[in-house]
């Protein structure tokens, strides 16, 4: 299928310095973000993450595709996206937990070649996750923070700040947590709010409960 690997496009490897909170007063939250931060657009997100057992070691490697739906300037467009990341929950120099990604992912036009592939290579559809969202931008001294109102189905609404750098010592992810945090702030949201549960485990609570 030459068309799909005609829409590759590889990333940098980087790390996402990132921290969620939940965003119990929509209104309020959108009203601040337009106040300081740049609108750029709404974006559909349904996720389905496969695993595959590493023989002999009990363990598993796992891989999302993303299937998106994004509205820029009243204009649709789609796009899919596979993900291969591995995440660390890191403790910054103050005791503060954070989330430090490191993320491969390319863009692709037909998502069924990855999908039976993943299929007969005996990979488990294991999550199934929707986000909607709507994205700022902000810039700071660490770099653009990319912002995410999202509605989590079922759970509710998260905001989530996301600065990429190619750095990761420990002095600089505590400054970008600093700034993150500094963004809760002004959209209203309390650092008590901080959810530093993955969106897998809340939704595998959901289920169980």
């Amino acid at each position: 299928n030459i068309g799909f690997f005609s829409n590759i496009v590889y990333t940098n490897y980087m790390f996402e310095i990132e921290i969620k909170a939940w965003a119990r007063n929509r209104q309020e939250v959108i009203e601040k973000l337009n106040s300081f931060a740049e609108y750029i657009c709404s974006i559909d997100k349904d996720d389905t993450y496969y695993k595959f057992p590493v023989e002999n070691e009990g363990k598993y490697v796992s891989f999302r595709i993303r299937k998106e739906k994004i509205i820029k300037n009243g204009v649709e467009t789609s796009e899919n996206l596979f993900t291969y990341k591995k995440k660390e929950n890191r403790i910054t120099e103050d005791g503060s937990s954070i989330e430090v990604n490191s993320e491969n992912e390319f863009s692709f036009s037909d998502p069924l070649p990855l999908e039976l592939l993943a299929s007969d290579l005996g990979g488990k559809v294991y999550l199934k996750k929707r986000k909607i969202t709507e994205c700022w931008h902000f810039e700071t001294e660490c770099g653009q923070a990319n912002i995410e109102l999202c509605t989590v189905l079922p759970l509710g609404d998260f905001l989530e700040i996301e600065i990429v750098t190619d750095r990761e010592d420990s002095a600089w992810v505590s400054k970008i947590r600093s700034i993150e945090e500094s963004i809760f702030l002004k959209c209203g949201i309390p650092l008590s709010d901080e959810e530093p549960r993955y969106y897998s485990e809340l939704l595998k609570e959901t289920v169980v409960s």
